[in-house]
C-alpha cells in the first residue's frame, strides 16, 4: 500500500534517504516509540524533504531537532508549576492534559481575576501559557504581574501579534490551534535562562 501511495512520487534514492534519517532518529534512546510518534516523524522527513531539503546530513540534523523537541520521552516539563489562563473550556481541558501527560503541574483558571490571583500570590511558580482575550477581558494585568515578578510566559491566541500592546510584541506568542507541549517547552526553556 505505501508503495502505491509514493509511486511517481519519490525516486528509490529519495525514499532511501528518507527511510535513512527516520530509522536513525527513531532508534535514539530518547526517542518515544509509540505508533503516533513514529507517524509523525516520518510525516515531518517527508515534509520537510518536499520543501527542499534534500542533503541527507541537513535533513536528519533538522529533523533530529525537532524530533527531540517533539517526541522525546524526557519532556523537559517533569516537575514545571505552569500557570494555563485559558477561558474555553476544551481547549483548557485539551492543553491540560496534554501538559500533565508530560509531567507539568498545570494551574488552569479561566478568569482574569483567578489569574491575577494566582500570578501575585503563587509561590513556585515556574511560567504561564495566557490567552489573550478571556470572555472579553484581555489578560494583559496578568502579565504584567508576570513581568514584574520575571516569571516567562508566552501568549496563546487567535489574535495577530501585531494587536498586541506594544509593551508585549516581544514576547512569544502561539497562534491557536497551537501544539501546547512545543508553548510549554519554549516557557520551560526561557524559565532555566532566567534561573542561571
Amino acid at each position: 500500500m505505501t508503495q502505491d501511495l509514493t509511486h511517481g512520487i519519490y525516486s528509490p534514492d529519495d525514499l532511501r534517504v528518507m527511510r535513512n534519517v527516520f530509522t536513525r532518529v527513531s532508534m535514539e534512546p530518547w526517542f518515544s516509540s509509540g505508533a503516533a510518534n513514529k507517524a509523525g516523524l516520518a510525516r515531518y522527513i517527508m515534509r520537510m524533504y518536499r520543501r527542499g531539503l534534500v542533503c541527507p546530513e541537513r535533513l536528519e540534523a533538522l529533523c533530529r531537532t525537532a524530533a527531540h523537541e517533539k517526541f522525546s520521552r524526557h519532556s523537559g516539563l517533569e516537575g514545571f508549576r505552569l500557570l494555563l489562563v485559558e477561558d474555553d473550556y476544551y481547549t483548557a481541558a485539551d492543553a491540560r492534559q496534554r501538559l500533565n501527560s508530560l509531567g507539568a503541574e498545570v494551574l488552569s483558571v479561566s478568569s482574569v481575576a483567578a489569574a491575577l490571583d494566582i500570578a501575585e500570590h503563587e509561590h513556585g511558580l515556574d511560567g504561564a501559557l495566557l490567552d489573550v482575550n478571556l470572555s472579553g477581558q484581555m489578560v494583559y494585568p496578568v502579565a504584567a504581574i508576570l513581568k514584574m515578578r520575571q516569571i516567562p510566559f508566552a501568549f496563546v491566541t487567535g489574535y495577530d501579534d501585531r494587536l498586541l500592546p506594544p509593551f508585549y510584541r516581544n514576547d512569544k506568542v502561539f497562534m491557536k490551534p497551537a501544539d501546547w507541549a512545543i508553548a510549554a517547552k519554549h516557557v520551560a526553556r526561557r524559565s532555566r535562562l532566567m534561573a542561571a
